[in-house]
């Protein structure tokens, strides 16, 4: 065990390998949990409540079904590290303009492409003026040249558009049935949209016929399931926090984790996909916390088996006759044991950190939660958790307002 002594001692010793211009990556991470509080159709009655980090985590869901789909029936590849790295990149203009509606977002792009490329752009200008390790800002640029561009990953961008529509039909499906018709002309524009020749290829697997769901969309609406799941579940929180935007903060911070620990472009893409599908399982269980399962001898080992059967059910039983599915089953039941499953485990328990502190002012429960937490991770032994704490924690409570200047560069 590390003393917090000899935790500051190494932290200090590693000031020549970190530079402190690098504590605005902290300002990224607290824009990432400002999409806790952007709520989808937010100018709408809602059924549900949908974060934009809901949306985030479910379009990634949907889209890495459908390329594994597509690399085993048809060999078309698809680069799964960029589909992550644009899902994450492209979501900062949403948590710095808020959730403006597609609809309004296509009438700028048609009445004025040129003002509504700017919006977008003057938030990537932003995030590259700001102290931000090279690694991240050399991903960024690569996201936004794209973007701009559209030079090499035209299918991953499609792959991506028809995702993010799929999760919107089914957000507005669902509330529709109880505020009739409502939703009906966004639904249809979504409809028109999901209709494009682009998008053929998807649609052999995808449809939008809620009344007659292939296994395809019952796995994935039995997953999304996790959007109504709710972290800390057994006490009070300002900020309440689905599973699902777990999962999204969670592979985000795999993803900087794995950058610091010098990890390569494929084992950071694994760790994404471990972080993406570690909780899947309570879509099905629920959250049945640590104190509960030890609480009689012999119930932890049972609720393994419980688990395993009920996921094969009704998870993973609509998918089993793709090769894949071996893999999804590893990735839910089985992550901490996976290559690089130690450093996905501290990705998680540091989004379980940043949560408790979001509550930790105001609730002494949580502060004890918060300061437990942050007593455990000094122990050990990554220079990802050096790094973190010391150019995380202080700078993660800096009023945002203050960092975001939309100026144009």
């Amino acid at each position: 065990m590390q003393t917090q002594d000899g935790w500051w001692m190494k932290s200090y010793s590693l000031s020549k390998i970190f530079s402190h211009i690098h504590f605005m990556l902290w300002h990224t991470l607290a824009l990432a949990f400002r999409g806790l509080s952007v709520y989808r159709w937010n100018n709408f009655p809602r059924l549900e409540q949908v974060s934009a980090n809901d949306h985030i985590a479910f379009s990634l869901h949907i889209a890495i079904l459908l390329a594994s789909i597509i690399e085993e029936e048809k060999g078309v590849r698809y680069d799964r590290d960029y589909i992550f790295r644009k899902v994450f990149f492209s979501s900062f203009s949403t948590f710095v303009h808020s959730d403006m509606s597609s609809e309004v977002k296509d009438q700028i792009k048609q009445k004025n492409p040129e003002i509504y490329a700017e919006l977008e752009n003057i938030v990537y200008e932003m995030l590259q003026s700001w102290n931000l390790p090279d690694w991240m800002k050399i991903d960024m640029q690569e996201i936004h040249d794209e973007q701009k561009w559209q030079c090499v990953h035209t299918k991953e961008n499609d792959l991506i558009a028809f995702s993010k529509l799929w999760a919107s039909y089914y957000e507005a499906y669902f509330s529709n049935e109880v505020y009739l018709d409502v939703y009906r002309p966004a639904m249809n524009i979504i409809e028109k949209k999901m209709q494009q020749s682009r998008f053929d290829i998807f649609r052999e697997y995808l449809d939008i016929n809620p009344e007659q769901q292939n296994d395809l969309e019952r796995f994935l609406l039995s997953m999304r399931r996790l959007q109504s799941s709710y972290r800390w579940n057994s006490m009070r929180r300002r900020y309440p926090i689905s599973v699902m935007s777990h999962l999204f903060i969670t592979s985000f911070f795999a993803y900087i984790i794995g950058n610091i620990e010098g990890k390569d472009k494929q084992e950071i893409t694994h760790m994404m996909m471990i972080a993406l599908f570690h909780d899947i399982p309570e879509a099905i269980t629920g959250d049945i916390v640590a104190p509960t399962k030890k609480a009689i001898e012999g119930f932890e080992p049972l609720l393994v088996i419980v688990e395993k059967e009920l996921v094969d059910k009704y998870l993973l039983g609509y998918i089993r006759k793709y090769r894949f599915s071996i893999e999804y089953e590893h990735l839910m039941l089985d992550p901490w044991n996976q290559i690089d499953g130690k450093l996905v485990k501290l990705a998680d328990n540091f989004s379980a950190l940043f949560e408790a502190k979001l509550e930790a002012s105001v609730d002494a429960e949580f502060d004890k939660v918060y300061k437990n937490l942050k007593k455990f991770l000094h122990s050990s032994p990554y220079q990802s958790v050096d790094y973190l704490f010391k150019f995380g924690i202080d700078y993660f409570e800096d009023n945002l307002e203050d960092v975001i200047h939309l100026k144009k560069a």
